[in-house]
């Protein structure tokens, strides 16, 4: 049984939709991820987990969205970013486009932490307009509450880990070692920054919207140095259970929901 819709004749991808079948797709982007990483990491993982989900569930999944919003990586070669309505037109086309085909049940794997608001909203007038409610999975919240004591806490940051071991596993020929070093975030003006978004203050945050390189003059920071496929596999596999059994949930679920009646 064909998964991936391009592959598919459009008698097949109608055949795919009366089946129920889950539409899987991938969002992600194209930018810097520390030195030693392909600036595809984003979508390449993205990807991965749909097409190897859709194979084990009979579901079927498109192609990816690789640019993102990446505005402020832009200082560094190789990021192509797209602005947050540009993401979001094209995600809303996309899950339209789905539903026209008879696909009532999408799956946004949605990479990349500036990709998740425009994705939502796009998510959001979907389901206002045509009564489909649609899933997201964020890969990066997996790694996170799927991760055990797989990574050492200073292992872990932008263009470190989990990243490099999952592209090891998933395209070894995607990093390059002798750039794999460990790297600190900077202060900015006696603040510890968190993010490009985010500087700790006393007991909380304050936002600020910077460039990375205000982070980290080579996009990355964390530790690298002991990356490996064999953890990436493990990694993945995790996160590639938790999508396949997500799946098998949401098959039941459904997802034609009235929008509500606006307040008078």
């Amino acid at each position: 049984m064909k998964s991936f819709l391009p592959l598919m004749t459009w008698i097949e991808a109608k055949e795919a939709a009366e089946r129920g079948a889950v539409a899987l797709v991938p969002i992600g982007s194209t930018d810097a991820n520390g030195p030693q990483n392909a600036t595809g990491l984003d979508f390449l993982v993205s990807s991965a987990l749909a097409e190897r989900a859709a194979e084990a569930t009979g579901s079927v999944y498109l192609p990816p969205v690789a640019y993102g919003v990446s505005d402020g990586l832009k200082g560094f070669p190789g990021t192509l970013g797209i602005t947050p309505q540009m993401l979001g037109e094209t995600a809303e086309a996309i899950m339209k486009s789905l539903i026209q085909a008879g696909f009532d049940h999408i799956l946004l794997i949605t990479n990349h932490g500036p990709n998740q608001y425009p994705v939502e909203q796009a998510s959001r007038r979907v389901c206002y307009d045509t009564g489909v409610q649609v899933a997201s999975i964020n890969p990066m919240v997996l790694f996170a509450d799927l991760r055990g004591d797989l990574f050492e806490p200073e292992s872990i940051g932008h263009g470190a880990e989990p990243g490099t071991s999952l592209l090891k596993y998933l395209h070894p020929e995607a990093t390059r070692d002798a750039f794999a070093e460990a790297r600190e975030k900077a202060n900015w003006q006696g603040l510890e920054l968190i993010s490009p978004m985010e500087a700790r203050f006393g007991a909380s945050r304050v936002n600020f919207y910077l460039e990375l390189e205000e982070l980290s003059p080579t996009s990355g920071w964390g530790d690298p140095g002991n990356a490996s496929a064999e953890r990436g596999e493990i990694l993945f596999g995790r996160m590639l259970d938790h999508v396949v059994d997500f799946i098998g949930k949401f098959q039941t679920m459904d997802t034609r929901l009235a929008p509500p009646e606006p307040a008078i």
